[in-house]
């Protein structure tokens, strides 16, 4: 009894050994895991029987119309709601109020303007703030494509081939000279604003004639936040008095007659684009408050499809002006 007794505890014994050295020989459960940025490895915290938290919702104002601008796009723009981007935040607070598509890469057409203007009044000698001013508000291509030029020579040296043209409201084929001019021009933003990203970005001219000038609402709108930090710079004048003021001087002395003075813009217009891009003022609570802003709508061919895309743009601008008199509004996040 006592042998076999003692040849039954050897076999648990020898069965223990061999665990204990399969075990040795098994590679840590933390082995593979990766140290993280401040060296230490990341240990799991074993489970306790808690739930997982719920996972968040994706927030679904981001790329989503509210009720009254789908109601806009269905009257004035044949519910073509795929044709529609937009980016808008308040200055002050720097909240992101909407975004509807903001990082879709549009044609600029003359929003190419506003890159244009900031490289002339930042590098270039003695300029004259009045000429850039009339570019802006009129949207003179003459002087944007002798603009263009003129920055690529101080900044890059670069001879532009050719001379400049000077019709103001045309399109000659000297603006397929200034490529290499409108690529300098983009350099010199991307300097300036290294944190943005500027994927699918693109200057090829420096009107907008070029069918390849791309940038995305939100890209237009950092442009224009940096423009406004420059301040005063130019003959006691900011960027924003440069641009053509709704109901008063410009493309948009027409536009918006019911909020004359409210919006400071630049347009633009090339198959298939209409845009607008600039700031707003509405006044809430007794304070007046200042949004950056970025529209972009595809049209079709046709002068009744621009008027549709001017219209659904100026509908869009009045609803926000008469919101955010009335309303914070909610924030999406910070610029």
């Amino acid at each position: 009894f006592m042998a076999k007794y003692i040849n039954k505890i050897i076999t648990w014994f020898s069965i223990l050994i061999f665990i204990a050295a399969c075990a040795k020989d098994r590679p840590s459960i933390y082995g593979e895991l990766q140290p993280e940025e401040d060296g230490a490895i990341a240990i799991g915290i074993p489970d306790d029987g808690t739930p997982p938290p719920p996972k968040q919702k994706p927030d679904l104002r981001i790329n989503e119309l509210n009720d009254q601008e789908k109601k806009l796009v269905v009257d004035l723009h044949n519910s073509e709601f795929d044709k529609l981007s937009f980016f808008v935040a308040e200055a002050d607070t720097k909240k992101i109020l909407k975004n509807y598509f903001g990082e879709k890469a549009q044609r600029l057409a003359s929003v190419t303007k506003i890159s244009t203007a900031l490289g002339a009044l930042e590098s270039l000698e003695g300029v004259n703030v009045p000429r850039v001013a009339d570019m802006l508000k009129i949207s003179n291509n003459g002087s944007a494509s002798r603009y263009v030029r003129l920055v690529a020579k101080k900044l890059d040296n670069y001879e532009t081939p050719g001379t400049h043209y000077t019709q103001k409201h045309s399109c000659p084929d000297a603006f397929l000279q200034e490529e290499q001019a409108g690529a300098i021009v983009l350099d010199w933003i991307k300097s300036e604003l290294p944190n943005v990203d500027w994927s699918m970005a693109s200057l090829n001219d420096g009107a907008g004639c070029h069918y390849d000038n791309f940038m995305n609402s939100i890209q237009v709108t950092k442009i224009l936040e940096y423009a406004e930090s420059l301040g005063d710079a130019y003959n006691g004048q900011t960027f924003e008095d440069l641009l053509s003021i709704n109901g008063v001087d410009g493309t948009l002395k027409n536009k918006n007659l019911d909020n004359v003075g409210a919006i400071f813009g630049k347009t633009g217009t090339l198959r298939p684009n209409a845009n607008l891009s600039g700031y707003f003022y509405a006044k809430h609570s007794g304070k007046m408050r200042k949004f950056y802003f970025s529209i972009f709508v595809q049209k079709r061919g046709g002068g009744s499809h621009s008027t549709k895309a001017r219209k659904l743009i100026e509908g869009l601008l009045r609803y926000w002006i008469s919101y955010y008199a009335a309303h914070d509004g909610e924030s999406l996040g910070t610029f």
